[in-house]
């Protein structure tokens, strides 16, 4: 007989035991969380830098090309007969006007562009119906300004209605007189475009500002008062700092809400982007997992709880089974009832032969079995055989389970998941194993098809959805990759950039539809000519960038010839038009950054386009 000091003894140990675990698991869930908002933080900080490059990029090149198109209005004839004589004829100002109207269809962005006399007078204007605001002194001093480099400019206009970045550029006539500029406007709305494009959470902000911190826009829009007239920002905490960016905490001038923002200074021009990452949006997985463990820790708890009032209740048990036989067949009359009710599947086994001596109707139900007739005795055995694996092979191993999660195989060779649990419970002239059984097929099902939706998120996130191509955000992340390899190894590299001819006016004249159905056939066109391991991908509207690594300027030239002339014999229904692009394809030079490349592809776009389009053009010079 066991002494009634040991089972005390025994009883304080489990209890003790139970509470050292439940402490332990905790202190390792707090830690856990812990650790993940610490990583989160990085990773937001990398996600705000990466951003505010991508955007500081994206701005630069987009006033670059700006400027590029306000300087080709110097070979404009109509401007100079207008800018010497101070009058044109009806005729050559409807020139004039179809004139810059293409110029500003190249540049989408551009509201307005303006030829203005050395007296700093406007003499035209691409937007006739619209009062011209008057010109800051500073551009008529720095008209004015003799210095053969300073052929551009540009500052910023604060109002809310003709707000926005200004760039200007000095006209000269054939002799290099200066015979007045050209201005042009984006108005602070145009980084909306852009914007749409990133991913910077629920409750992102990014911000444009000048170079005296003063608001030039911001994403999203805000309502009432205008961008301006709100304090720049106030960094509470830096948390990195280097020449080209900025990482800090600051609140909002906005809303007031607490963010991590990539501040990053435009290039050349006076313009910094500020992309601001919401501690609400990348903490919430930390939420989420609190939410998630927390649950858990408690239902270990309660598991814990569970385990520790059995092994209370089996030395009590153990006392009570020392008083005698009728205390015993009480028990095991309880037993057999507890087996009926439970909602579990429950089984008792002799480990021995491996047949079912008593199941609960769960358990029947589950395995198949006959039911229980109601004019039996509630001890009346089934003797039946257990064709259960794994768990029939762990009776013969005489192996023990506890809460093991396993795909079961029945009888008629159908499969179900379940938690099973098996244990022994004596060793006496009947020996019995207990099998606890809880069917979680319907769980497994669910966690499948969250497996398979995650993947098709992950395959949404880098593909554009009409056509099947790779998006913007991917063909940058690739260009950049590619890049650092052909910096490693000395490998060769190109890309393409093209966009299809003429394509607002075959989307005016067919329909948005058709001009989808174009976009598709471009798009399986250009899978057709390209390797499995080029990139290719949709980079705008209807523009398109192809990624060549390990390829020379010539063959990526070849492929696009290619290209074309599958485009050529391409006949769409109900459309009498040929599809045509115009593109420049450049290859990888040592120095060169994505910037860079994108920047002399985009140029010979642009060239390819004055040259009457349906044209790809290459440099000239090879890696």
């Amino acid at each position: 007989m066991t002494p009634p000091r040991f089972g005390s003894r025994s009883a304080r140990h489990a209890k003790w035991g139970a509470a050292l675990l439940l402490l332990v698991t905790l202190a390792l869930l707090a830690v856990d969380l812990s650790t993940s908002y610490r990583q989160l933080e990085t990773e937001a900080g990398r996600q705000a830098s990466g951003l505010s490059q991508l955007l500081a990029e994206r701005l630069s090149s987009g006033i670059h090309e700006a400027g590029l198109i306000l300087q080709s209005s110097n070979q404009i004839p109509e401007i100079q007969r207008l800018l010497r004589s101070g009058t044109l004829e009806p005729g050559a100002r409807q020139n004039l006007t179809q004139k810059l109207l293409q110029l500003l269809q190249l540049a989408p962005y551009l509201s307005r562009v303006e030829i203005v006399d050395t007296a700093c007078q406007t003499v035209f204007s691409s937007k006739r119906d619209s009062a011209s605001p008057p010109h800051h002194n500073e551009f008529c001093r720095w008209l004015h300004r003799v210095d053969p480099k300073e052929s551009n400019y540009t500052t910023v206009i604060h109002s809310p209605t003709d707000g926005g970045i200004v760039l200007a550029n000095k006209l000269y006539d054939g002799e290099g007189n200066l015979i007045g500029m050209a201005t042009g406007l984006i108005k602070h709305n145009f980084i909306q475009d852009e914007v749409s494009r990133l991913t910077v959470g629920e409750h992102g902000e990014i911000l444009v500002l000048d170079q005296r911190q003063l608001t030039v826009t911001r994403w999203p829009q805000t309502s009432g008062n205008d961008p301006q007239s709100y304090r720049p920002l106030q960094p509470r905490e830096i948390l990195s700092h280097d020449p080209g960016q900025m990482l800090f905490d600051a609140p909002s001038s906005f809303d007031g809400r607490e963010r991590l923002y990539s501040m990053r200074q435009t290039g050349n021009y006076p313009f910094q982007v500020a992309v601001g990452l919401s501690r609400r949006d990348f903490t919430r997985y930390v939420w989420d997992k609190a939410w998630l463990a927390i649950p858990g820790w408690l239902f270990l708890s309660a598991l814990t709880l569970l385990a520790l009032r059995k092994h209370l209740s089996n030395l009590r048990q153990h006392q009570l089974l020392l008083q005698g036989n009728e205390r015993i067949r009480a028990s095991e009359e309880q037993a057999r009832l507890i087996l009926d009710t439970a909602p579990l599947a429950l089984l008792l086994v002799n480990p021995q032969t491996v047949r079912i001596r008593h199941a609960n109707s769960p358990a029947r139900e589950m395995l198949g079995l006959p039911p229980r007739d109601p004019e039996q005795a509630a001890d009346n055995e089934l003797n039946l055989p257990l064709k259960l694996q794994p768990v029939e092979q762990w009776l013969r191993e005489g192996e023990d389970a506890l809460q093991q999660e396993v795909e079961l195989e029945l009888e008629d060779k159908s499969r179900r998941w379940a938690i099973v649990s098996l244990r022994r419970l004596g060793h006496d002239s009947q020996p019995s194993a207990l099998i606890a059984l809880y069917d979680i097929s319907g769980r497994k099902l669910l966690e499948q098809q969250l497996h398979e939706s995650n993947q098709q998120l992950a395959e949404m996130a880098v593909t554009d959805p009409l056509t099947r191509l790779y998006n913007r955000r991917h063909a940058d992340m690739v260009l950049r990759d590619e890049i650092s390899r052909c910096e490693r190894y000395g490998q060769t590299m190109a890309i393409a950039v093209f966009d299809i001819d003429h394509f607002k006016r075959f989307n005016d004249q067919y329909g948005h539809q058709a001009g989808d159905d174009v976009l598709v056939a471009v798009a399986n066109a250009l899978r057709d000519t390209t390797r499995n391991t080029d990139i290719n991908a949709r980079i705008g509207g209807e523009e398109f960038m192809v990624i060549f690594p390990y390829t020379r300027l010539r063959d990526a030239q070849k492929v696009m010839s290619r290209l074309q002339i599958a485009l050529t014999h391409t006949t769409f229904p109900f459309v009498e038009q040929r599809i045509t692009f115009s593109g420049g394809v450049t290859d990888w030079r040592p120095g060169d950054n994505p910037a860079l490349m994108m920047s002399r592809a985009d140029k010979l776009l642009y060239d390819a386009k004055q040259a009457g389009r349906n044209v790809v053009l290459s440099d000239q010079e090879e890696a």
